[in-house]
């Protein structure tokens, strides 16, 4: 009987401590297609002239589930690291006044935003990009665009909590 009990006090510890599966196919599968002006991208970065206002016009939440629904309730805007606000009504988007004393210099842009897709768990959206500051109008690249995809971080939980 002590020989059982001493089994049982080395099995159970170890049942307990079994991993969980890590399998993310629960997480939605969507990209974002993002609209600018005042401003260009081009090779996954985003320039923009100081003295302009970047606008975010609008974030579109595209389902790669075909016949599937997607969604954002909101986005949350940051820029260097320091939330500079929040969209709460569709189509998301924000103005970001960029200084004139900004010339020559990069910034980090990043938008979080939850992320809702039917049959899928609830998450979390991630985007983040380099932004650019030039001098003129002539410093732009002259084949960017004011439309692209975007291929969202998709994770689990809020990263900025």
């Amino acid at each position: 009987m002590k020989r059982l009990l001493s089994i049982l006090a080395i099995v159970l510890p170890v049942l307990a401590f079994t991993a969980c599966d890590d399998d993310h196919s629960d997480l939605p599968d969507v990209d974002f297609i993002v609209d600018i002006s005042d401003a260009v991208y081009h090779d996954g970065q985003i320039y923009v002239v100081a003295g302009e206002t970047l606008k975010v016009t609008s974030i579109q939440v595209v389902n790669n589930v075909k016949g599937q629904n997607a969604l954002i309730p909101y986005a949350d805007y940051y820029w260097d690291y320091v939330r500079i606000g929040q969209s709460v009504v569709p189509p998301y988007g924000a103005d970001i006044y960029i200084s004139p004393d900004m010339k020559e210099a990069k910034h980090l842009l990043e938008i979080y935003a939850p992320v809702y897709a039917e049959d899928k768990s609830p998450a979390f959206s991630i985007l983040q990009y380099t932004v650019n500051v030039v001098g003129s109008d002539a410093d732009l690249p002259g084949d960017g665009a004011s439309s692209f995809t975007a291929h969202p971080g998709i994770k689990e939980s809020d990263p900025t909590k």
